[in-house]
Formats: structure tokens, sequence, C-alpha cells
């Protein structure tokens, strides 16, 4: 469990304490005195401690509530999901403290543990040259930190031209270190598309009911054909959304609905 990491100093302006008392478990609710984040921070990791898993994740899911989107906060609800036996919340929580933090090994070495223990091995399709550096940088890099990479390998290129036209003695060398930054910064546009264009048209998703059949249409097995069933953390992807069904995508284009509540989107739609 990871703590709040002054968290004080970061949050304490976010959140006002009457919408902690409004949302926070009636163990908090109770105390007279304003709950702050970092408080009821205290409380949840707290509650951990002692083995209240529950109790832990009900306070980590009011401070995300009250609307604190934090990797450790993240983080440590995966991790009271994750004892609660509960793994399509701890991985589902796991994966957006790692798009938050997506270098933090701590959270890669409980999600490959949560991954492991899954009823569902779906294979994924290999992939090679372009491809593999661009998924290496969505997995290092969250999208503003790419954002600004790409922006100072811009401005690199740029100064190295200024510099071949005013030393053409240093052509030569400023040519090859255009080159090479331009290819870092094409593998970080398309990178960035292509996070735009998953997040847009397939958003990742998890599995979070304990068991669900995915059918030909929206709509029960009694209706349509059952075409395949998933367990609790498999890991999906969204294409199709309708009357409380959700169409999910596996690896090799399996597609089957279920239903709306089987199945939580990794990035939170934030009002």
């Amino acid at each position: 469990m990871k703590v709040d990491r002054g968290l004080l100093r970061i949050i304490a302006p976010l959140v006002m304490a009457w919408l902690f008392i409004q949302l926070v478990p009636p163990s908090l609710a109770l105390t007279q005195e304003p709950v702050t984040p970092t408080e009821a921070m205290r409380v949840a990791n707290e509650d951990y401690e002692a083995g209240n898993y529950a109790e832990a994740a009900s306070i980590y899911e009011a401070i995300i509530a009250s609307g604190l989107h934090h990797s450790n906060v993240y983080y440590n609800l995966g991790n009271a999901y994750f004892k609660q036996e509960d793994l399509g919340r701890a991985i589902l929580n796991y994966r957006r403290a790692q798009r938050l933090d997506p270098r933090d090994a701590d959270t890669a070495a409980n999600l490959s543990i949560a991954r492991a223990q899954t009823v569902d091995k779906l294979e994924t399709v290999p992939e090679s040259g372009l491809s593999n550096l661009v998924q290496l940088a969505e997995e290092w890099l969250t999208l503003s930190e790419a954002l600004l990479l790409a922006l100072i390998l811009w401005l690199l290129i740029g100064a190295l031209a200024v510099i071949a036209l005013l030393k053409l003695a240093w052509r030569r060398w400023c040519g090859i270190g255009m080159g090479v930054l331009a290819v870092f910064l094409l593998v970080g546009l398309v990178s960035m598309v292509n996070r735009y264009y998953t997040e847009q048209n397939h958003p990742p998703a998890v599995i979070v009911a304990q068991q669900v059949d995915a059918t030909s249409g929206p709509g029960t097995s009694e209706q349509y054909l059952v075409e395949f069933t998933l367990h609790s953390g498999a890991e999906v992807s969204l294409i199709e959304s309708r009357s409380g069904w959700q169409r999910i995508t596996l690896p090799g284009d399996l597609q089957g609905w279920v239903p709306a509540e089987a199945v939580e989107r990794v990035s939170e739609k934030r009002g």
C-alpha cells in the first residue's frame, strides 16, 4: 500500500469539506470535524492495515468521487479490491493508476500478479517495428508527457536546422541529429494519435462481473446466442453502447454484447 506522499499539499485546494461529509462512509461522516482528503486517506490506510478492506475501498472510492484522481489512491483501491479477491476491480484500478503514473514499478508488479490470477487468458497479437516503439511510448509516458516531449523534439529539430544554415561545416552532423530526433518525434506523434483514436473508438475496459455471457445481440441469452463467456478481470475494448448493453471486442476481433454493469471503462468520464 502507498501512503499519500504529501497529498495535503497537492489536493487540499481541490475538495471542499462538505462534499466529503456527503460522500464518505458513516464511520467518517459521524465525526463532527470536517473531513479533509488527507484525513480520509489516513483513515482508509488504517482500515487497510487493519484488514478492513471493504471499508478502506469505500473510503478510497469516496475520495475519487469527490474529484481527486491520483495514482496513489487508485493503486491503494486496487490493493483493497485484490485483498477481497475482486480481480476485476483490482485490475481496473491498477490500470487507472498506471494511466496516471505509467512508470511506477509497484503498480506494474501488482497488475501483473492480478492478471496472472484471472480465468481468461486472452492472447494479444504480437507487434513489430514501429508498433513496438509506439507501444513502448504509450507504456512509458502519459499523454501530457508525450505532448511535452514532442514539443521539445520539434524545438530541437528547429534549432539544429538553424545551426546547419549558420555553420555549414556542421551541416552533416546536424542532419544526422535531425534525422534521429525526427524518428522519435514520429513515434511520439503516432502514439498520441493512436491513443486518441483508441480512446474515442475502442476505449479499454475491464469485466467486473464474476462471470458474464457475451451474446450476439444487446439482450439476454434467451433472446440471443451466447458467443462466449468471460470472467472477472478480463480486459476488453468497448465498441458500441445500446440500451444498457455494451458491445465488446477481444483480441482476434471476437465480439459480443454484455450488460453495461458487467464492464467498466478504464478511463473514467469526469464531469
